[in-house]
């Protein structure tokens, strides 16, 4: 597990500690660089009804920690580029953890999740850890169970948007378990997802159709998220 307590000094740069592909025994990557035999970067216009936002390499950088950032831009299918990265590999029941300071602006969202669905040849299931540039001083937690949606606001009692936290879900086969800094914060024990999904990490400006949820991007927004570490830690089967 990552380290609980607030983090507000400077990004470390340590050298991070990879797994093998299949994620066996877990990994700790710290992002003094972007593993290529780990990590895709996502470059390509992107057709969804709820994005106003194309993926473009160019919005995701190694400095510090990675960085995610959007900005305007012309020529491809929507108004803005946002970053977007995701594991090569499936991942499953486990234990996901990420250090994270999120953008804050209406219209925006910087997201860490797991996800599988028809694209590559499954059903919907997804679990979100998710903010809310409107309004930084809540969580965000959204479940998806055969493409049927489920989702919380959790009031933090801090600004994410002002110093990195860390955030994490524990999905196990009875249920799964949010925690903020290592305090549990919300629970669920029915209706989970099942399938095994790739982890992703992004940050996209909502399309004006679904502004009443994640406010109006304005045009010349530019934001950029900061992840120190992200974590996973596969299930362990309790000893009998």
């Amino acid at each position: 597990m990552l380290k609980r307590a607030l983090l507000c000094s400077a990004l470390s740069t340590a050298t991070p500690v990879l797994c093998n592909a299949q994620a066996v025994d877990g990994f700790d990557e710290s992002f003094r660089s972007l593993s290529p035999s780990m990590w895709h970067v996502a470059q390509y216009d992107f057709s969804h009804s709820s994005f106003d936002t194309d993926w473009r390499r160019a919005r995701v950088s190694i400095n510090h920690g990675l960085r995610l950032s959007l900005a305007p831009h012309a020529g491809g299918l929507n108004h803005f580029a946002g970053g977007s990265v995701r594991t090569l590999e499936t991942l499953h029941y486990g234990r996901y953890s990420v250090q994270i300071q999120p953008a804050k602006g209406d219209g925006l969202v910087t997201g860490f999740f797991t996800y599988t669905g028809p694209y590559y040849g499954t059903r919907h299931d997804e679990i979100d850890i998710e903010f809310l540039g409107k309004d930084t001083t809540k969580l965000h937690v959204a479940w998806f169970v055969d493409g049927q949606l489920r989702e919380r606001d959790i009031p933090l009692g801090f600004d994410a948007a002002t110093c990195l936290h860390t955030y994490e879900f524990d999905w196990h086969p009875k249920g799964i378990d949010w925690f903020v800094n290592g305090r549990k914060v919300f629970a669920i024990d029915a209706d989970i997802p099942r399938i095994p999904g790739r982890l992703y990490a992004n940050i996209w400006a909502v399309d004006p159709s679904i502004a009443n949820w994640a406010g109006r991007a304005d045009p010349a927004l530019q934001a950029t998220s900061v992840i120190k570490s992200i974590s996973f830690r596969p299930y362990q089967i309790p000893e009998s």
